[in-house]
């Protein structure tokens, strides 16, 4: 299966670009663990978001240096994520246009899932550059939803 372009506030990274790329999302939100009387744990969940990491080696491609980043902008992400057939995608995501909307795949024990390449609106406070001795370059940006 070939793999879609990172957009990044419509500016599309070719695959050249980010060979060693890796995307994480992670829920973030507002929410504390208590305990009752015996002992017994619950969470108070107020919101949910995710938090969303693109890293890659290599030098900071040109174009993400021109981003405003005191605004918000959309990135459409390379990699899918797995959902239920018939679950919704989380508040705030949609998914990206054909070819890459979505696909349903059936894993190795016969379960069918559905596989979406997500679409969300982000803030970030910019990309975060490292090197080390060796010369060896590479960035980093995290995002959260807004």
């Amino acid at each position: 299966m070939a793999i879609p372009s990172l957009i990044i506030a419509g500016i599309d990274l070719s695959i050249i670009g980010w060979l060693e790329f890796s995307q994480r999302i992670e829920p973030i939100g507002g929410s504390t663990t208590r305990r009752m009387a015996n002992g017994a744990a619950f969470k108070m969940k107020h919101w949910g978001k995710h938090r969303i990491t693109l890293s890659a080696a290599g030098w900071v491609p040109a174009p993400l240096n021109a981003i405003d980043y005191g605004q918000s902008f959309e990135i459409e992400l390379p990699y899918p994520e797995s959902f239920r057939i018939g679950e919704q995608l989380p508040a705030g995501w949609s998914q990206r246009a054909a070819p890459w909307d979505e696909k349903f795949v059936t894993d190795q024990a016969g379960v069918a899932m559905r596989l979406v390449w997500p679409k969300m609106t982000v803030i970030t406070d910019g990309p975060i550059k490292s090197s080390d001795q060796s010369a060896t370059r590479s960035w980093e940006l995290v995002c959260e939803e807004i």
